[in-house]
């Protein structure tokens, strides 16, 4: 491929109208709409649970230095 094909194809990508991604019904806005709130609460929910488990690693981490330095039971 030439690099001039190449341009002319990259320019013709640019200049093509770009596509109606709007829902053509009801059911199918509302049923994005919940999926896209799903997807936010899945999100944030992996964000706690990761907040957690270095909680938990820091706890352990802790407990093994402590434990190294003659502070632990």
């Amino acid at each position: 491929m030439s690099d001039t094909e190449l341009r002319s194809r990259l320019q013709r990508l640019r200049s093509a109208p770009a596509e109606d991604v709007r829902p053509p019904s009801a059911y199918e806005a509302v049923t994005r709409q919940m999926v896209e709130a799903l997807a936010e609460d899945l999100k944030e929910i992996k964000g706690r649970l990761n907040g957690l488990l270095w909680m938990v690693a820091g706890a352990i981490v802790l407990d093994v230095a402590l434990r190294l330095a003659g502070a632990g039971p």
